[in-house]
């Protein structure tokens, strides 16, 4: 072939390649094409689990999720990894998504695994116990149980902040340290301030007794290369919805 009529042919072919998407795709280097995929950590409502009604996974992350998705015309397909894989990025590594939204807080450890968006929440942890135990503080819990869910920055908090003779008891989910805290297992709960307030919420026997702000933010995450463009893209999503109220409206679709 000459190489006039193989340049004419190979530029057919890209702009075919184009027309089916696949630009798109080589773009954001999806592992599913057309389709945003999204590893999280649930349930850990109301930010992200399983909607009872329609077994779809629904929350604040997941629905701020979905909108960038849609921002950049793409499907959304969601992966319950767990919360170690993500931070380790061993989840993106392995292929199994795109992206994370699980209430990861950013930090310098974490940042060695895996690259974040901007900060899109802000993530204070707080104190939830049973009103009946009378606690007013974390000082009140020397000698006590406190319970935390393992690897988070909520562990990392209640182990420098142990007021005294304490023990940390690590669960692997809020589900299962919530449901240890009603049983008197543990004697409170030190996590992220969303998801203790949502117990406090649902359960009428337990409030918020303090509040530890921390300047953690979350961000979403990707694998330290090859995701570059997606997490331009990502960045630019964010900063729309903030300037066009998207992003107050999914707010206030959990929080007010």
């Amino acid at each position: 072939m000459k190489p006039h009529r193989l340049v004419a042919v190979m530029l057919g072919l890209l702009l075919v390649a184009a027309a089916c998407g696949g630009d798109e795709t080589g773009e954001y280097a999806l592992v599913t094409a057309d389709t945003l995929t999204v590893c999280t950590d649930s349930p850990y409502p109301p930010m992200e689990f399983e909607d009872p009604e329609t077994g779809e996974f629904t929350g604040f992350d997941i629905e701020l999720m979905r909108a960038i998705a849609g921002e950049l015309g793409l499907e959304l397909s969601v992966v319950n990894s767990g919360f170690d894989p993500i931070t380790s990025g061993l989840a993106m590594e392995s292929g199994q998504c795109d992206i994370a939204a699980a209430s990861i807080t950013i930090t310098p450890e974490r940042e060695e695994n895996i690259d974040f968006s901007d900060g899109y929440f802000s993530g204070d942890q707080s104190l939830l116990a049973a009103d009946e135990m009378g606690f007013g503080g974390l000082a009140d819990l020397a000698g006590k149980n406190i319970g935390v869910q393992s690897g988070t920055t909520g562990e990392i908090y209640a182990n420098d902040n142990n007021p005294g003779g304490a023990t940390i008891i690590g669960f692997e989910n809020p589900g299962d340290l919530i449901t240890a805290l009603l049983a008197g297992e543990v004697d409170a709960a030190l996590q992220d301030i969303v998801t203790n307030g949502d117990a406090a919420l649902n359960e009428a026997s337990l409030s918020i007794v303090q509040t530890f702000p921390t300047d953690e933010f979350y961000g979403f995450a990707v694998r330290e290369e090859g995701k570059e463009n997606l997490l331009e893209a990502v960045n630019d999503a964010l900063a729309k919805f903030d300037d066009d109220g998207t992003y107050d409206r999914i707010y206030a679709d959990w929080f007010d």
